[in-house]
C-alpha cells in the first residue's frame, strides 16, 4: 500500500528545511534530487518534505558551493533591494519628483563604477547609496520639499541638511553603514563649494563624488512640480560646463563614455 500523502501540519517546504537546518535551499535541493529525503510537488511545483525526515537528516555533510552561496546572497540582496525601492519611489513623490529617480541615480553610479573597476561588493554598495541617496528628505516637510517659490535660509538650511540626515539613518543599518558617507557627501562640489560640510576636490569620497553627478543629470532631465525637465543634449551640455567646478572631470568623463546612446 503506498504511503498515504503527509498531512499539512507534517510538512515544510525546502526553504522552511533549509532554514530549520542552517543551509542553503540549494542543499536541500540536492537531498530531494539525490533521493535521500523524499518531497511531495504543489501543484505550482514547489517541494513540499515530511518534516520528521528533515529532522532525521543528521549532520549534513554536503557544504554548499560557492555558487550555492552567492545565489543564496543574490536572492537575499534582490529582496532588500526590492524593499528599498518601495521606499525611495515615495521619497521622489514627496520631492515632486517623477518616479524611479531614486532607481535611474543608482544605475547611473553603477555603471560608472563598473567602468572605474570597482568590485561587485562596491558596486552593489553604491547601487543602495544611489537609491538611499534622498533617504534623509523623510525628515525634512512636504511643504518645503514641493515649495515652488524661493525658499527662507531657514528653508534652504534643512534642506541642506538632508544628506546629513541620510547618514544618520543608514549608519544604523549594518550592511549600509559605509554607504553613509557617500550619502552625506554627494551634494559636496569639487570646488569646495557644496554642502553640508565645504569639501574639496579627492576629500570627497570617490562614490560621493559619482553620485553627485547621477544626481544631477537625472534631476535636471526629469520634469518636476516646479520646473520642466532639460534635454539629453542640454543635460549634458550642463555637466560638461560644470567639470572642474561643481563635478570631478574624471568622473565626469567617465560618466559620459558611460551613457547609453539611445537614451538621447
Amino acid at each position: 500500500m503506498k504511503d498515504s500523502a503527509p498531512r499539512r501540519t507534517d510538512i515544510v517546504s525546502a526553504r522552511e528545511a533549509a532554514e530549520i537546518l542552517g543551509v542553503t535551499v540549494q542543499t536541500i535541493k540536492n537531498y530531494i534530487y539525490s533521493g535521500k529525503i523524499r518531497s511531495y510537488k504543489t501543484p505550482g511545483g514547489h517541494h513540499r518534505i515530511r518534516q520528521e525526515d528533515v529532522m532525521n537528516l543528521g549532520p549534513l555533510e554536503v557544504r554548499p558551493s560557492r555558487d550555492e552561496i552567492m545565489e543564496s546572497y543574490t536572492e537575499l540582496y534582490q529582496g532588500y533591494v526590492n524593499t528599498v525601492e518601495a521606499l525611495t519611489n515615495a521619497i521622489d513623490a514627496r520631492d515632486g519628483i517623477v518616479s524611479g529617480h531614486s532607481r535611474r541615480v543608482a544605475d547611473y553610479a553603477s555603471s560608472m563604477a563598473r567602468s572605474l573597476g570597482f568590485s561587485r561588493e562596491e558596486i552593489q554598495l553604491i547601487e543602495m547609496a544611489g537609491l538611499l541617496h534622498d533617504v534623509g528628505k523623510i525628515m525634512i516637510s512636504e511643504s518645503i520639499l514641493g515649495k515652488p517659490g524661493r525658499l527662507t535660509d531657514q528653508e534652504l538650511y534643512l534642506i541642506q541638511q538632508h544628506p546629513v540626515m541620510g547618514e544618520q539613518i543608514v549608519e544604523r543599518i549594518g550592511l549600509l553603514r559605509e554607504a553613509g558617507s557617500f550619502i552625506r557627501h554627494h551634494h559636496e562640489r569639487f570646488d569646495g563649494k557644496g554642502y553640508p560640510d565645504g569639501l574639496a576636490g579627492a576629500k570627497i569620497p570617490l562614490q560621493a563624488r559619482i553620485l553627485f553627478i547621477a544626481e544631477t543629470f537625472d534631476c535636471i532631465r526629469s520634469n518636476s512640480s516646479f520646473q520642466r525637465g532639460l534635454s539629453f543634449n542640454r543635460s549634458i551640455d550642463v555637466i560638461t560646463r560644470e567639470s572642474d567646478t561643481q563635478f570631478d572631470p574624471e568622473i565626469v568623463r567617465v560618466f559620459l563614455n558611460s551613457l547609453n546612446p539611445s537614451e538621447g
